[in-house]
């Protein structure tokens, strides 16, 4: 029995090659130290380099902040956001910057999430006697079946315009919607404000300085380009 030689024909396996990228990041006293990084390191790698670079303790409280002058927002960063990404949505003019620096509250939304949102905000699909615990907010919060509606009154500005009017507002899974009348929730009353699937919410910095607000806690959101 013969047997004939047969040419096995291996495919090619192109390398991965990651590019690099020098950043800049800030400390609360403006001194900046850059970092060469690759195109995929998210927000939490970033912290972890500045904690073992800085020899600091990794007390799960360091953040990474994105901040922008021009419009006098600052917003904490996921841990898990693609750091490049951001800064690639950044204008060619605009002074913004990374921070690195602390945020005990970082994740206490996780561990506390009743002081968020008080009862008489909070509208719950189901019936909860008043008795519910930390776990079973947190549960309603992050299912797509019982996600309670967050409703109260905001200060708003219209585009283009100076005065800013108290509305009232829903928070629902699909959006955030106004009422045209008081407090009504009813269908016809309600007006959709924006969606948040693709946009990131930002703090403002300061409120009555820049946007002539009524008070300084405020927030805006951005969407994502």
């Amino acid at each position: 029995m013969s047997l004939s030689a047969r040419r096995v024909t291996l495919p090619t396996i192109t390398p991965i090659v990651l590019q690099k990228r020098v950043i800049k990041v800030y400390s609360e006293d403006e001194t900046s130290r850059a970092l060469e990084v690759p195109s995929d390191i998210t927000a939490r790698d970033v912290c972890q380099l500045l904690i073992l670079k800085n020899h600091y303790i990794d007390d799960h409280s360091w953040t990474l902040f994105e901040h922008l002058p021009h419009i006098g927002l600052e917003r904490t960063m996921e841990d898990h956001e693609l750091v490049i990404e951001v800064l690639s949505n950044w204008g060619m003019e605009e002074e913004n910057k990374l921070y690195f620096r602390k945020n005990y509250a970082k994740y206490e939304f996780f561990k506390n999430p009743m002081y968020f949102f008080p009862e008489h905000m909070v509208s719950f699909a189901t019936e909860t006697n008043g008795e519910i615990s930390p776990t079973q907010i947190l549960q309603m919060f992050l299912s797509s079946s019982t996600y309670p509606e967050i409703h109260g009154f905001l200060h708003a500005k219209e585009q283009g315009k100076k005065s800013w009017k108290k509305i009232y507002f829903l928070l629902r899974r699909s959006g955030l919607y106004f009422s045209t009348k008081g407090t009504s929730k009813e269908p016809r009353h309600l007006q959709f404000f924006s969606e948040f699937g693709n946009s990131d919410i930002y703090v403002s910095l300061a409120g009555k300085k820049k946007h002539g607000a009524p008070t300084n806690y405020g927030f805006g959101f951005k969407v994502q380009a």
